[in-house]
């Protein structure tokens, strides 16, 4: 946070770089694929040339697998389907190498087919690269199939963090155990009228409570956890950590299903 503009220049899209959630309000509508691909790259290798950069673009779209990617290269962007869209923004989120990748909701926008289909790409390509990813969404399968290590944030703040398996099993802090419980699970749905939800709304962020930010939602809640902010604390030698004075054990979580 310490670094200049011009310092941050040189890192944003070339060490980290980021796949947005909505591409057609990430791309612009003006400039060709292409265009947009070749100004990531000539900013952080202005020792290429103009025709080595077009055939780096043009590599980076096939990678991606779009099809005839010396067509798409001058196509624009609505000219593309939205599966496509997000391709370009992945290809060009990729063309530096970047260390670390960070995808937003990188497949809200798309059909569950698609979906699918992007994600498939993005392991591969974090796996090709030797990228890490961190990954921003709320829909828990995708954590399920694509994370190692989950933060769950509420309000703002990381309540819990932990291994995948242990944040899905093994819940903590009372809204994920909440967010869990949300899922609708096949054999379970036909029986139930209404689907589990989390009682109250999200907190003002301009007003926030006193103690934890939770504590107006959360049915364990007691007189300290309203006058006492909680802080995020190793529960054991685990590598997990949760921010509540009353973390919920094995006993709360035995009846825990698998993520289907």
């Amino acid at each position: 946070m310490k670094l200049s503009e011009q310092e941050f220049r040189n890192i944003r899209g070339n060490e980290i770089a980021m796949i947005f959630q909505e591409p057609m309000t990430s791309l612009n509508p003006v400039f060709t694929i292409g265009n947009q691909i070749d100004e990531v790259i000539f900013l952080h290798q202005p020792d290429l040339s103009s025709s080595q950069v077009r055939l780096k673009t043009i590599e980076t779209l096939r990678k991606v697998g779009i099809p005839a990617p010396e067509e798409r290269y001058d196509d624009y962007p609505h000219q593309l389907s939205g599966g496509m869209r997000q391709r370009v923004m992945i290809a060009m989120a990729m063309s530096c190498l970047p260390k670390i990748l960070i995808a937003d909701e990188p497949t809200t926008a798309l059909d569950v087919t698609i979906q699918a289909q992007i994600l498939d790409l993005m392991r591969k390509l974090q796996k090709d690269f030797n990228s890490a990813m961190i990954l921003i969404t709320h829909d828990l399968g995708v954590v399920a199939e694509m994370c190692q290590n989950v933060l769950v944030m509420y309000a703002g703040q990381v309540i819990e963090s932990g291994p995948v398996d242990d944040i899905f099993y093994r819940p903590q802090h009372p809204y994920t155990r909440g967010l869990l419980d949300s899922i609708p699970h096949f054999e379970s749905t036909h029986k139930l009228k209404t689907l589990k939800t989390i009682p109250g709304s999200v907190p003002n962020l301009a007003k926030l409570p006193p103690g934890c930010r939770f504590a107006d939602r959360c049915n364990l809640a007691r007189d300290k956890c309203r006058q006492e902010a909680p802080l995020l604390t190793s529960q054991s030698g685990d590598n997990r950590e949760v921010a509540c004075f009353f973390p919920l054990t094995e006993n709360n979580n035995s009846d825990m299903r698998p993520l289907t």
